[in-house]
Order: structure tokens, then C-alpha cells, then sequence
């Protein structure tokens, strides 16, 4: 999977770890910052729990708060967790 596809899989799924909370656009106008949309904890921790059932890596839920801040910034992390650009 090359990063941009990644970084889709993963928007997807804050989305819908988002619960109906944040939309694709509300993200967008906030630089796809998941705290300036309000992400709530329980979002957070389905987003954890679904990246790590869809894309296969494990995710520390007590990372820094940075690492979760954006969707570029999961992202990273998500790379940085075993799955390459071109995995």
C-alpha cells in the first residue's frame, strides 16, 4: 500500500471511529487536525482499535498525543509501526 492510499485507509477510518461526529470536510477545513474537530477519547480509541484490525500493525494507545493529532501524524505513525510505503 503506497502512503497516499494509506493515508486514505486511515481518513476513512477516522471517520468512522468519529461516529457521525466529523465528516471528510470538517476535517479538511482543519487541516485534517482530529483535536480541532473535537475528536473525542472513545473516537480515539476506536480509531487505535480499527487501524489495528484493518491494517494489521498495533498501535500504543499512551503514544504522545502528537502522534494522534492529525490524520498526516497517524499516519506517520502507522509507517513508523511496520507498514512501509510500499507494503
Amino acid at each position: 500500500m503506497d502512503s497516499s492510499a494509506l493515508r486514505t485507509k486511515i481518513l476513512d477510518l477516522a471517520i468512522a471511529a468519529g461516529d457521525g461526529s466529523v465528516t471528510a470536510d470538517e476535517l479538511a477545513g482543519a487541516n485534517y487536525s482530529l483535536r480541532d474537530v473535537g475528536y473525542s477519547s472513545l473516537s480515539y480509541m476506536r480509531l487505535i482499535d480499527s487501524i489495528e484490525n484493518e491494517v494489521g500493525v498495533y498501535l500504543d494507545p499512551e503514544a504522545p498525543t502528537e502522534h494522534y493529532e492529525t490524520i498526516d501524524s497517524v499516519t506517520a505513525l502507522v509507517v513508523a509501526s511496520g507498514i512501509g510505503a510500499d507494503a
